[in-house]
């Protein structure tokens, strides 16, 4: 899709989940290391208050503050990397490093980071976050392939029902993006499916999100009537573009790939508005935004001759809604052409 990658503040991020070599197999991955474990490693005790540490400063950067955001997440860092945290003989450290990386869009650290931490412990229900941080990373690099891999492994593992269907409409997004609009569109319908049929917390955004992913995917894969429906049911769920335009939550890679989704519901606007000033409004705004995906778009984008062929459309739309508009307009007269006696009256008699 482009591509739009859900990322709907999953709470792996600041969860207190990850494995420690120094915690035996089964034993809770928080369970503080005790006095056999310090015995045999005296510094464990040390790397365990560092783990505990940067959850405080994680769950201080959740907040809405964003000056404060970067300022916690960069303390994190620093002292993870003072303490060597990439290649700590914890994994608990590992992964808050990965997490913190991506978190500071510092993705090719979070993947070097995380790549190696989650090869040793690539299963464990404790390595859902690295899993996570690990597929956004990927998805901001537009890898794809790993981005999947990264869904994948997060839905074999312990999820809620409301993360599953953010993973499964990421997931959607990158098949979308590599041109598999089969795997997409089951995957957005997966979505919409379990949602409508209560098998979740009933999630609206997620809903209006897989919607709009639905009407792209479909719109791509040549169902054009399927599209314009889904496309119609999203515009009227999402009617201000507040959900699809939400840029702390929704980011898309590349960035102009939004304008397709907007460009989708814009149409729809434009075709049930029956004021014909604002149907033209609805189209002027379809055509701006197909013409930026248009002009923004990659040489060897495969959705470029699609768009094109939807800005053909829109601006014959567009002449005709103008028309319209026109034909609803009272009739005013020109201004009459002024006489030499008018303007002698207008500026006064010459002397």
């Amino acid at each position: 899709m482009k591509i739009a990658r859900f990322a709907t503040g999953v709470a792996f991020a600041v969860a207190l989940t990850a494995l420690s070599l120094t915690v035996p197999r089964g034993a809770h991955a928080e369970t503080p290391p005790n006095a056999w474990d310090r015995a045999k490693d005296p510094a464990a005790g040390a790397r365990y208050k560092l783990h505990l540490k940067i959850h405080e400063y994680l769950l201080q950067a959740g907040g809405r503050n964003q000056p404060l955001h970067n300022l916690f997440l960069d303390r994190a860092r620093a002292e993870l990397e003072v303490a060597s945290a990439a290649t700590s003989p914890d994994l608990r450290l590992q992964f808050d490093l990965g997490v913190v990386y991506q978190d500071l869009d510092r993705y090719e650290e979070a993947l070097a980071v995380l790549e190696p931490a989650l090869a040793l412990a690539p299963r464990d229900a404790e390595s859902v976050r690295g899993w996570e941080a690990y597929a956004f990373a990927a998805a901001h690099l537009d890898r794809s392939q790993d981005e999947i891999r990264g869904y994948n492994a997060c839905l074999e593992l312990a999820l809620s029902d409301d993360d599953m269907l953010s993973v499964i409409s990421n997931r959607a997004e990158a098949y979308m993006r590599l041109g598999n609009l089969e795997e997409a569109v089951a995957g957005y319908r997966d979505v919409i499916e379990r949602i409508e049929h209560g098998h979740s917390g009933n999630d609206f955004e997620t809903l209006v999100l897989a919607r709009w992913g639905l009407a792209v995917a479909l719109d791509r894969s040549g169902e054009p009537a399927e599209a314009e429906h889904e496309a119609r049911l999203a515009a009227e769920m999402d009617p201000v573009e507040q959900i699809i335009g939400d840029g702390e939550h929704v980011f898309f890679v590349p960035a102009y790939e939004r304008d397709w989704y907007y460009a989708l519901g814009r149409v729809q606007h434009a075709k049930l508005e029956t004021d014909p000033e604002r149907a033209l409004a609805y189209w002027n705004l379809a055509v701006r935004t197909w013409e930026d995906y248009v002009q923004r778009a990659a040489p060897k984008d495969r959705w470029v001759a699609l768009a094109r062929a939807h800005l053909a459309s829109a601006l014959v739309e567009q002449r005709a809604a103008s028309e319209r508009e026109a034909k609803g307009k009272p009739k005013v007269e020109p201004p009459r052409a002024w006489t030499p006696l008018s303007r002698m009256r207008l500026n006064g008699p010459k002397p």
